[in-house]
């Protein structure tokens, strides 16, 4: 677009390149996940809601207008709910954008995944937290929500839409992240997340019960190395695992991530209000993007500012300046502030967040952990 007077002296504004947009289509969601890191799913986003169609559409034309995009990740609660969902895919397909999608699954079906396939959409993320039903429903609450996302994987699967599975990886699960993997394996998918479980958001309220140690991320980890190494299975660690916890290079079968935030390769979230935030973790906004530029707000110095301090804890690191402390996300939720330790890292160092952990779990597994003051 051009800026400034017309003529000799005009200059060519070149749009802002950025990796990725989430979009939160919607606060609602089918299932009542206990690791969901949406802050509103207490009552289920009936105090945030969504955008009304015109409106959710208009804004997203605008963003992609503003910035470049390299592709966008349809998201929730879950996208599925919403019947404009097509709506905002052709919005998508139309302006060049490249397309992802985390779902549950259990909304798709046999016609919705064939009607998808004509997306050309790079993958869907759909999450197992076991191997059976019983473990899966232990984690995303109900009981009827194992067989319809099976379901759903399948059609996806059979129509050449490409899956990613996903396995959020808890104490309770730890122990079975091999056969999880394999159940992946047997559906046709082979690039599967792990994502170890962040008390961010809701998830915090569930702490005691999910978090899990270093032992168990380690057992998980083996157990993934294996499927890597013997099948060839394309697994990444998508929840920071700080390597003064784990070694990273003894399962060279799996790839790591880190936190984006401030980086080329950060997703920033538009969340269903509006609202733009630094990840779909964060609750603090950049900026309202109905009423701001989406192009100021993808260079706002918040983003360069949250790099410049890390936890105490790692300044001797030499991996403090891309490690960070792990998830300030959950350190925002849990100790009061995005710049505190991770707490997947304060368990084992902080004595007092042990022992109020350790008290946590010898009560109600619920029970919130409280934030320090």
């Amino acid at each position: 677009m051009l800026t400034g007077p017309q003529g000799d002296n005009a200059q060519v504004q070149t749009r802002p390149r950025r990796y990725a947009l989430a979009v939160e289509l919607t606060s609602h969601c089918n299932q009542r996940c206990t690791y969901c890191y949406n802050a509103w799913r207490e009552d289920n986003g009936k105090g945030v809601g969504a955008l009304a169609s015109d409106d959710l559409c208009a804004l997203l034309d605008r963003a992609l207008t503003e910035v470049e995009f390299d592709h966008v990740t349809l998201t929730g609660g879950e996208p599925f709910v919403r019947p404009d969902i097509w709506r905002v895919l052709d919005l998508c397909r139309d302006r060049g954008v490249g397309i992802q999608m985390i779902s549950n699954g259990g909304l798709i079906d046999d016609a919705v995944a064939a009607r998808l396939a004509g997306y050309r959409i790079r993958c869907i993320q759909i999450t197992l937290d076991g191997p059976n039903a019983s473990l899966h429903h232990e984690h995303v609450g109900g009981d009827d929500h194992w067989e319809p996302t099976l379901a759903g994987i399948r059609a996806l699967v059979r129509h050449g839409v490409c899956v990613v599975g996903c396995i959020v990886v808890t104490r309770k699960n730890a122990e079975l992240v091999g056969e999880t993997l394999d159940l992946f394996r047997s559906l046709g998918v082979e690039i599967v997340a792990l994502s170890r479980f962040s008390p961010a958001g809701y998830a915090a309220n569930h702490a005691a019960a999910l978090l899990p140690s270093r032992t168990d991320v380690i057992t998980a980890l083996g157990q993934g190395e294996q499927r890597g190494r013997e099948h060839g299975m394309d697994l990444q660690v998508t929840m920071p695992v700080p390597p003064c916890v784990v070694d990273h290079a003894e399962y060279p079968h799996v790839r790591f991530g880190s936190c984006p935030i401030g980086t080329e390769m950060q997703e920033f979230a538009l969340g269903p209000r509006g609202e733009l935030r630094s990840c779909t973790l964060h609750t603090e906004e950049l900026g309202d993007a109905r009423t701001s530029s989406m192009a100021d707000l993808v260079q706002s110095p918040k983003l360069t500012a949250y790099r410049d301090v890390t936890p105490e804890f790692c300044a001797p690191c030499p991996h403090r300046t891309s490690c960070m402390g792990g998830c300030g996300a959950a350190a925002a939720t849990m100790l009061g502030d995005p710049r505190a330790l991770d707490p997947f890292v304060a368990q084992h160092v902080d004595d007092a967040f042990a022992a109020r952990l350790a008290d946590a779990r010898a009560g109600s597994p619920r029970v919130r952990l409280p934030v320090t003051a």
